[in-house]
């Protein structure tokens, strides 16, 4: 039973339905796309990077473990930190 005004009860569920959309959306996130999409050279870089094995290339990125997917996220900005610091060296 809720307490609450109705005003209360429908800002409750406002709030409830954009924590949904955040964090519990069917919608795959922006790592697991560009894992999924990159090809197998680039997702060999990176799992070495990451310290995976050679079988994670070809992996979907739904199919690993947390810490592997942890794994990657750090890999990812690890190497988006290093091209950072390259900018304007190479051109």
């Amino acid at each position: 039973m809720f307490l609450g005004t109705e005003q209360q009860r429908q800002t409750g569920l406002r709030h409830i339905a954009h924590l949904k959309d955040t964090h519990f959306s069917d919608k795959r996130n922006k790592v697991e796309n560009i894992f999924d999409n990159a090809p197998d050279k680039w997702k060999t870089t990176l799992c070495f990077h990451a310290g995976l094995k050679r079988r994670h290339v070809h992996l979907p990125y739904a199919d690993m473990t947390s810490d592997e997917q942890l794994k990657i996220i750090q890999a990812l900005l690890s190497l988006r930190h290093f091209s950072s610091l390259l900018r304007g060296d190479f051109y």
